[in-house]
């Protein structure tokens, strides 16, 4: 057997080195974030100053009190300097709803975040599915969340059994894009554009990553006039992919922007418009939404819909 070559002893010259160059490294790295932080420090200088100039020294409190209540509506027991970004936050974003009539842009405080993400799960809670005839089985989808996500892949193997599906997205004012991505993806060819977003610094197009395990013979959406955003992204997809797709019911709201919620300290999140969301056609809806092939509105619009000839 070859003999394993022993290790050479370093001496203590380059044992010297070795520690000299990692004493270089670690001081180029400390320099860096030195660098860093000073750069960071004088690019936001006078808010710092402000900050602290302000919370920790304006000497009427009683007008920094009923600030902060009116701001965040909570007492937050003299604690300004920990709550003032929370305030500038709700400020800013306020003044853009006045100028821009945005009111998709606004802070959440930790109360309010708690119960969007409770209200979240509730409404997903009233999806449904059932089977309508024999040829055709039906599915309410209430948002666009995990939870309905996780609602319609529990029901795929069920939906695969009938040539018409019927997908109600009446009332559904939408919700996450990454969802409404997924759940796209169950009925489109791989490669197929699901939507495609623009930002002020770059665009995103989503393209479906699966083969479609869905493949129905006809695919029937309900929708009415509170269909939107996420809903509206999912009607397109599949409108634009798809020759087998009949839209039921009325021109949709017509949403064609989308927000990103940035989740903060102390339990607060904020959330603003980022992006115009165009269709897979590359067209942006925003204040016109989607038309329906089949105008409907009276509430017997599910017996109306089994009735038309497809």
């Amino acid at each position: 057997m070859p003999r394993k070559k022993k290790k050479l002893a370093l001496s203590t010259e380059e044992k010297l080195k070795q520690l000299r160059k990692r004493y270089y490294i670690l001081l180029g790295f400390f320099i860096i974030f030195v660098a860093v932080v000073a750069c960071y420090a004088y690019l936001n200088y006078d808010y710092l100053v402000f900050k602290h100039f302000i919370s920790q020294h304006y000497i009427y409190t009683d007008a920094l009190d009923i600030l902060y209540e009116d701001c965040l509506k909570t007492d937050i027991n003299g604690k300004y300097y920990k709550y003032f970004d929370n305030i500038v936050i709700a400020s800013v974003t306020e003044k853009i709803r006045q100028i821009n009539q945005d009111r998709y842009t606004y802070l959440y405080t930790p109360e309010q975040y708690t119960q969007y993400k409770q209200e979240e799960k509730e409404e997903a809670d009233e999806s449904e599915f059932r089977i309508l005839e024999d040829r055709t089985c039906y599915i309410k989808i209430t948002n666009f969340s995990k939870y309905t996500w996780e609602f319609m892949k529990s029901h795929t193997s069920e939906m695969q059994k009938y040539p018409n599906l019927m997908i109600d997205l009446r009332g559904n004012s939408g919700g996450l894009i990454n969802s409404m991505n997924k759940m796209a993806e169950l009925f489109l060819p791989k490669g197929s554009i699901i939507t495609i977003d623009r930002m002020r610094l770059f665009n995103r197009t989503y393209k479906s990553k699966n083969n479609s395990p869905l493949k129905p013979e006809n695919i029937i959406i309900l929708q009415d006039r509170n269909t939107a955003s996420a809903s509206e992204g999912f009607i397109a997809a599949l409108k634009d992919n798809l020759d087998n797709v009949t839209l039921i019911g009325d021109t949709t709201y017509g949403k064609g922007i989308g927000q990103f919620t940035m989740p903060l300290r102390n339990g607060f999140a904020v959330k603003a418009t980022t992006m115009l969301w165009y269709t897979p056609k590359d067209v942006n809806i925003h204040k016109k939404g989607i038309e329906p092939d089949i105008f409907y509105t009276d509430e017997d619009i599910i017996e109306f819909a089994l009735s038309v000839e497809l």
